[in-house]
């Protein structure tokens, strides 16, 4: 049962733009026959919320953010990175593209801000770079964005529509911290019931579970806006633009900052998948409780280019790694340790 588990979600993960792309289709398709049917699934939307974020929590050790007190300059600057200059990064592409679609610009905005995702462990991982590191990264990242996204998301897109900042605190700490210490607890009761080995099974199988309520979620939001995204279809090539630069800009950025800093290459790439992995669950529950289907319909696009773009970079990772100086034979921040 568990090994079929396990192949069902790696199937969940691996076709990740696939199964978005159909989301987006069947939603859409659902709410244009059926439109009285889809502003009842309004109200799972709630439960599909934890679906997509709790097993994501279970899998993550908070613990981890004791180490970043051993490479303190890295952290911080991933830091600047993920909550100054992508912030500001995305408000100034939303800016010049999205300026005159309110929902489109506040989705752009939402992308910045949100923390790096626990994914961005397995593609540093697959380019050789700082597994441990970018842990430290993540773990960092999801604590600081409880205090950061409610702080820049109504100066950066309360210029676009209404944000009341409070509130937004509240729904996150109910959104991201209810769920992160129900993680944390089911992840220490699967080690005092079933020990590492049984953790180790159970493991590979939650992030399918996560995206596979991501899915309902995209599902749900085009079903609800259906008729405007049928008779718009330009609208993606509207949201797929400014995303395009966003990614580019930082990937790029985050190589030649670390060239610049003299990062080691494993370092560089737990740097700048930490920088532009961009945590697509928190973003889409944010989008689903505060804003409307059209900011929902970035972040289902959204998955399409972040993928893209980590893939060309572990494709041209092995060519830069003659730009950066070879890693000393102990890290800053080993993998001593790390489940």
């Amino acid at each position: 049962m568990v090994k079929q588990l396990q192949k069902a979600a790696k199937i969940i993960q691996t076709n990740l733009v696939i199964f978005l792309l159909l989301s987006i289709i069947l939603g859409v398709a659902f709410g244009w026959a059926n439109p009285a049917a889809a502003k009842g699934l309004k109200s799972y939307t709630t439960l599909t919320l934890f679906i997509m974020l709790y097993p994501m929590m279970i899998g993550l050790r908070i613990e981890e953010v004791g180490k970043a007190m051993m490479n303190l300059k890295l952290i911080s600057l991933s830091m600047l990175f993920n909550f100054v200059l992508s912030p500001l990064l995305a408000a100034l592409l939303a800016y010049l593209f999205l300026r005159d679609r309110p929902d489109f610009a506040v989705g752009l905005i939402l992308t910045g801000t949100v923390p790096c995702a626990g994914m961005v462990a397995g593609w540093t991982g697959y380019a050789k770079g700082n597994v441990a590191l970018s842990l430290v990264i993540v773990a960092l990242s999801l604590l600081v964005s409880i205090v950061m996204i409610p702080v820049w998301m109504p100066i950066l897109a309360g210029v676009y529509v209404q944000i009341d900042a409070l509130a937004m605190f509240k729904q996150i700490l109910l959104a991201v911290v209810v769920p992160l210490i129900l993680g944390d607890l089911t992840r220490r009761a699967i080690f005092r019931l079933w020990g590492k080995k049984g953790f180790m099974e159970v493991k590979p199988i939650l992030p399918g579970v996560s995206m596979l309520g991501m899915y309902i979620i995209v599902f749900i939001s085009m079903a609800l806006e259906a008729n405007n995204v049928l008779h718009n279809p330009q609208y993606f090539l509207i949201i797929l633009i400014p995303l395009t630069f966003f990614y580019a800009v930082l990937f790029s950025g985050s190589v030649l900052f670390s060239r610049w800093a003299k990062f080691t290459y494993e370092d560089m790439v737990a740097f700048a998948y930490g920088t532009a992995g961009k945590n697509i669950s928190i973003a889409l529950a944010l989008a689903t409780i505060f804003f409307g289907p059209l900011t929902v319909l970035v972040l289902a696009l959204k998955p399409i280019i972040q993928i893209s773009f980590m893939a060309i970079f572990l494709r041209l990772a092995p060519g830069l790694q003659k730009w950066f100086a070879p890693a000393p034979y102990h890290h800053a921040v080993t993998a001593k340790g790390v489940e």
